[in-house]
């Protein structure tokens, strides 16, 4: 049974078949997040993604999770938050996007146990209030064809936001 979920914790401690890593787009340590995977995956991850293509934003491209409990890291590109001004629509259909690319990959390579962070959340300054409606509107959609999502959120008051958002727009009843 698809199951999603909504936890604070650290997501670099939790199992899965794939961890959601968001990504510079030459694929090398990029900032918070990501430089916490890179530094703890070591030089095994650098080699890897330096032999695949570049990654636009909302792209996905998938590889090994050295050192890490889950077997794979799914890396996305997320757009930067312009604070709602013309470019807004767009980053949003982008963020979208991402996560849309990150279940379609994990689905064609038969994951079914995935963490994501709040995507586009962190340094990247999506309010946690967007960030969560569009990822979990995604997340709901696509949820049946996985047996667990989970959200990882840092901080006790970014998991209220988001469990709020999820409350007032699908009744918080888990999928």
């Amino acid at each position: 049974m698809a199951k999603l979920q909504l936890i604070c914790d650290d997501i670099l401690t939790l199992d899965g078949d794939g961890l959601v890593c968001p990504a510079h787009k030459h694929l090398v340590r990029g900032r918070g997040l990501s430089a916490q995977i890179y530094d703890r995956a070591g030089e095994a991850l650098v080699s890897e993604c330096s032999r695949l293509p570049e990654c636009t934003i909302g792209a996905a491209r998938i590889t090994s999770a050295p050192n890490l409990a889950p077997h794979y890291l799914l890396h996305t590109v997320t757009p930067q938050w312009s604070s709602g001004d013309q470019w807004g629509a767009e980053a949003l259909v982008q963020l979208r996007q991402c996560y849309e690319s990150v279940l379609a990959l994990a689905k064609a390579r038969g994951l079914k146990r995935l963490l994501f962070p709040a995507l586009g959340a962190g340094t990247n300054r999506f309010p946690h209030e967007i960030a969560a409606h569009q990822g979990l509107e995604v997340l709901r959609q696509h949820a049946p064809d996985f047996a667990l999502l989970t959200v990882c959120l840092r901080t006790s008051t970014a998991l209220s936001v988001w469990r709020t958002v999820d409350a007032r727009f699908w009744g918080g009843k888990e999928t």
